[in-house]
């Protein structure tokens, strides 16, 4: 999983852990007040662009991350309701992944929310803002590929 971030909170990150936070654009990742606030980390299965920051890699099973991205999603992170939860299992049913966001150069890319105590169980997260090319998806036209 991959998450960027300033170079301050990178910093701060690779020395005392990821911290939940809150939808910077208030909408609640699209839930608005349907459900609890959603407070977590957010991540992505592809290293988004950025012009500045860095670039940290997490590397949690995908079976844990869609468990957990889907409780989080549903508004269940940290409610009596999840028995089974400190076993990575979920009351929640199976998806194959979460939301599926297209980039501005039209490529999918899958987000995943994941509470900051969990992602802390598989850290700390690597730096791989100088090398992240190797971790970049084939993008075509994007890539030297030709027309």
């Amino acid at each position: 999983m991959f998450h960027r971030t300033r170079k301050d909170a990178a910093t701060s990150i690779l020395r005392d852990g990821f911290k939940d936070r809150t939808d910077p654009t208030g909408t609640n990742h699209g839930f608005f007040g349907q459900i609890p606030e959603i407070k977590a980390v957010r991540f992505n299965d592809v290293p988004l662009d950025g012009d500045e920051g860095r670039l940290l890699l997490l590397e949690i099973p995908d079976k844990v991350v869609q468990q957990l991205d889907t409780t989080v999603r549903m508004g269940l992170w940290g409610r009596s309701s999840l028995p089974h939860f400190s076993r990575y299992r979920s009351n929640v049913p199976e998806v194959d992944e979460g939301p599926t966001i297209i980039d501005e150069f039209g490529k999918p890319y899958t987000e995943y929310l994941i509470p900051a105590e969990m992602a802390n169980q598989y850290g700390p997260p690597i730096d791989i803002t100088d090398s992240e090319e190797e971790y970049l998806p084939n993008r075509g036209f994007f890539n030297g590929g030709s027309v």
